[in-house]
């Protein structure tokens, strides 16, 4: 197993995190309107103090956890990718702080809120 240095695992990390916005950059329209082909999203989430609910969330997101639901796209029938991230880092002033990043991909087919069988990749950070 090749071992990463912080530093090129920041690099890179970096990178990925670029080449996913930049997914969002074709199709700019995408990134800013609803549209009929966009996907239905999982009716559970979080309410508007971070706790799950089952229904009427504030976000349509769940915690990256077994037992939870890791796509954020109800229908869909692909591929999905999470991590979470948590750690401390140190400011240039010698604050410490903590941090804890939820990643995650989704990518396959689906069923837009039009009703039609479509394709497509998502992620956030």
């Amino acid at each position: 197993m090749k071992r990463y240095s912080r530093g090129q695992f920041m690099r890179q990390s970096a990178v990925a995190v670029g080449g996913v916005a930049g997914i969002a950059a074709l199709n700019p329209a995408a990134a800013f309107a609803r549209e009929s082909g966009d996907p239905r999203p999982i009716p559970g989430g979080f309410d508007s103090t971070f706790t799950p609910v089952p229904s009427d969330p504030f976000i349509h997101v769940l915690p990256p956890s077994l037992g939870f639901e890791m796509s954020s796209i109800t229908d869909l029938s692909g591929v999905v990718g999470a991590a979470e991230i948590q750690g401390t880092a140190r400011g240039s002033d010698g604050t410490k702080y903590g941090f804890d990043t939820d990643m995650r991909f989704m990518t396959g087919t689906y069923v837009g809120l039009d009703g039609r069988v479509r394709k497509g990749s998502f992620g956030f950070i």
